[in-house]
């Protein structure tokens, strides 16, 4: 996917209301050169349809985020994410 306001609506129409997710970030690593910088992290994503418990996907990801320094804060300027490995059942995710 590619723009914010696409990924937004995607993520945000296979998900509202209908799956519960956590997010643990291990692995944190950045290089900061001046206003800019580069993360990299490792994410743990669990999905959990609300409606059936039983249906859950887990995955780990790897993320890749450029980074730009906005005042006193730091914004996202591109994220990737590549899939490491998942476990359970994609329709906890894409079947929305």
């Amino acid at each position: 996917m590619s723009g914010r306001d696409t990924i937004v609506a995607t993520i945000l129409g296979m998900f509202a209301g209908r799956v519960n997710t956590t997010h643990q970030v291990t692995n944190p690593r950045v290089a900061v050169d001046g206003d800019t910088a580069r993360l990299t992290a490792l994410v743990e994503a669990q999905h959990l349809l609300i409606a059936d418990r039983g249906t859950h996907a887990l995955l780990k990801n790897l993320y890749d985020v450029d980074l730009v320094r906005e005042g006193e804060r730091w914004l996202m300027r591109r994220v990737r994410i590549d899939n490491a490995w998942y476990t359970g059942d994609p329709a906890a995710i894409f079947s929305g």
